[in-house]
């Protein structure tokens, strides 16, 4: 039976090939997707997740959420990385969905739910925290969290070099959600920047030349450009929230440990650091699976086959 998710996402280019990945994955269920602030401004990651619903035909209730973390004011999108409409200047066509309101949405689909539900957090997790702190006994029906974000070990921080875009965004939010008790899995930098992902690695896809081929094409070459140059990786770039996606419906692919995770909100120097207790130093009980590895020959061909796969089947119904 498919597992049911939700998708709280702040599109994004790696949140756009994320989102292909679970509609072209038969293990999961899409329930809903939600939108929040991060990556670019909410006037661009609502939309943006409109349109990439329509593209990908998929009859699911869309929401419209945080346009700001919770209460902070001094951390903002990163244009260089996304571009200013979060797709890197691609262009799809305008959507004409109504977007709910996010919070509401989330408690709506967790209740009529048939089956448990995980939600896959691939931005900012803003709309998790007020959802929580809105509708708490419905909250605690979640069976799992996935969350693209943090670090624990290796490669700790993206937007500072302690944290993690995501965390940092939001980490009031963060804060909250690991101290709520909902088992979560945390898929951090240190992790993802081993699921690096290339136009070897697309070729298949690339040469069908379908919509799916075309649009990843465009907006991988951009997030190289932006967020890789320089790094003598070739052209291949992290599948940050790809694999956060693979991760909830093959928990597998990733190895992890289970582990205490707090939120550093006050420091002067590491605001929206994750800090995972190895060594139980905290006296805390684990609340956290932490991703420590990846199987990336694994996830590198998922990801390929299923974009592939996605795309004719998109050429057919064209």
């Amino acid at each position: 039976m498919p597992k049911n998710i939700i998708i709280d996402t702040d599109p994004g280019i790696d949140d756009a090939l994320a989102i292909m990945l679970a509609a072209a994955s038969p293990e999961v269920r899409i329930l809903g997707m939600t939108a929040v602030a991060g990556n670019t401004g909410l006037e661009h990651t609502a939309p943006n997740l409109a349109k990439i619903a329509d593209l990908l035909g998929l009859d699911v209730p869309l929401g419209r959420g945080a346009i700001r973390p919770l209460w902070r004011r001094d951390t903002v999108p990163d244009a260089n990385v996304h571009g200013a409409d979060g797709l890197g200047g691609y262009a799809l066509p305008d959507s004409q969905r109504t977007l709910e309101p996010a919070v509401p949405l989330l408690a709506r689909l967790v209740e009529e739910s048939d089956q448990p539900v995980t939600i896959v957090a691939i931005g900012p997790v803003t709309n998790i925290a007020l959802f929580i702190n809105e509708y708490p006994e419905t909250a605690r029906k979640v069976e799992r969290i996935v969350i693209m974000g943090g670090g624990a070990r290796d490669v700790l921080g993206n937007a500072t070099p302690t944290a993690e875009f995501n965390i940092y965004y939001d980490p009031d939010a963060a804060a909250a959600m690991f101290d709520f008790g909902v088992p979560i899995t945390m898929i951090g930098l240190d992790v993802t920047h081993k699921a690096l992902v290339g136009s070897a690695h697309l070729a298949g896809l690339y040469a069908s030349g379908g919509p799916i081929a075309t649009m990843v094409e465009a907006i991988t070459g951009h997030y190289g450009e932006a967020a890789y140059s320089g790094n003598d990786l070739d052209d291949a770039v992290a599948q940050h929230d790809s694999l956060a996606i693979a991760a909830a419906f093959l928990p597998d692919i990733v190895t992890t440990e289970h582990l205490f995770v707090d939120v550093e909100n006050v420091g002067r120097l590491t605001s929206g650091m994750t800090v995972v207790d190895f060594a139980g130093r905290t006296g805390n009980a684990p609340n956290c699976d932490v991703a420590l590895d990846v199987d990336t020959e694994r996830f590198v061909t998922l990801l390929a086959d299923r974009l592939t796969q996605l795309d004719a089947t998109l050429k057919e119904r064209a």
